[in-house]
């Protein structure tokens, strides 16, 4: 009866190995020489870019503040107006 680690062909375990180990450097060179050097680091971008999150949630809360803004305003005239028309009433 064999047993598992004589079943096992380690040498071909070592050459498939040795096969994704070179691919895999292989293509990280391929992505670093492809790669754009001219564009700036994420760190350098305005912050009003659209790719960052914290932009964009800035520009949201901004927009989201100005229209709570006008409901706030709106929901005060309402009040103003149903209390008028209840003092009218009495």
């Amino acid at each position: 009866m064999p047993l598992v680690p004589e079943a096992i062909p380690f040498d071909l375990l070592y050459i498939v190995g040795a096969v994704i180990l070179v691919g895999a450097v292989g293509y990280g060179v391929v992505k670093w020489l492809v790669s754009d050097d001219d564009s700036p680091p994420p760190e350098s971008k305005p912050a009003e870019s659209y790719g960052y999150p914290l932009a964009s949630w800035r520009y949201i809360y901004d927009l989201d503040k100005a229209g709570a803004n006008r409901e706030i305003q709106s929901v005060h005239e309402q009040a103003e107006t149903l209390a008028e028309a209840e003092k009218n009433r009495r």
